[in-house]
């Protein structure tokens, strides 16, 4: 299924298609080429300044990490007059979100280049047993890490609701509750606009055993954050 997202990178607040249980779309603007090369430029160069950049702060976390569900996140910048928070995510091998998730912000993502399958799903108590069960549990932010939390899991069934194509050039948004997956090939890469925590934790779908120890975040080289940046500000050229 194409669509969906909307093209271009500029304005939006991106697909308004309703999912059971509240909408799919969130509240977070998408950012403009302009704005997206600024952040882009400061990250690389470490020269973010309020008044020249159009009011990008450096990000609380800088390091970029090899994040769980199939990239390299990489934080740019926050936006001095309102609260959203700009980051790359560049997608890797074994690029298929390791499960199906949620998340504590709405957020906004343009696609740079590459290719995107978000598959969006609902979740009911689960009955008799399926292969595409999943237990829901917690995750949390643990110091210099994350972790996943049991105390409370529950068994559910999942039901897959859309999957929507995205092509470089496209952008879509999202609410913090809305369940889905993504799926890309290596090297593409997004840029994502994330708003202010709205909850304490997420939802993430497993089918394996969980620890509940931390887990800390793998950071990645200097040299390969700066040829991320490098890649992604020459798609925008």
């Amino acid at each position: 299924m194409r669509g969906n997202g909307k093209r271009g990178t500029a304005g939006g607040t991106g697909g308004t298609s309703p999912v059971p249980g509240g909408p799919e779309a969130g509240t977070i603007g998408f950012v403009s080429l302009g704005l997206a090369e600024s952040a882009l430029r400061a990250a690389l160069h470490g020269t973010w300044d309020g008044v020249c950049n159009g009011g990008l702060l450096p990000p609380r976390a800088p390091a970029a990490v090899a994040h769980p569900n199939g990239f390299v996140k990489l934080p740019l910048a926050r936006l001095a007059h309102d609260p959203r928070r700009l980051f790359l995510h560049v997608w890797q091998d074994g690029c298929e979100d390791a499960h199906i998730h949620n998340h504590r912000w709405d957020f906004a993502s343009t696609l740079l280049s590459g290719a995107l399958d978000n598959t969006v799903v609902d979740i009911t108590p689960a009955g008799p047993p399926r292969a595409t069960d999943r237990t829901a549990v917690r995750h949390r932010p643990h110091g210099d890490g994350y972790r996943l939390d049991a105390d409370g899991a529950r068994r559910v069934a999942v039901t897959a609701v859309r999957t929507t194509t995205l092509r470089a050039g496209d952008h879509y948004g999202m609410s913090a509750r809305t369940l889905h997956r993504a799926t890309a090939p290596p090297g593409t890469l997004t840029l994502v606009a994330r708003g202010a925590p709205l909850h304490r934790n997420s939802l993430v779908l497993v089918d394996d055993e969980i620890s509940g120890e931390p887990v800390r975040w793998t950071r990645v080289s200097p040299a390969e954050r700066r040829a991320h940046l490098r890649r992604a500000l020459g798609c925008l050229a």
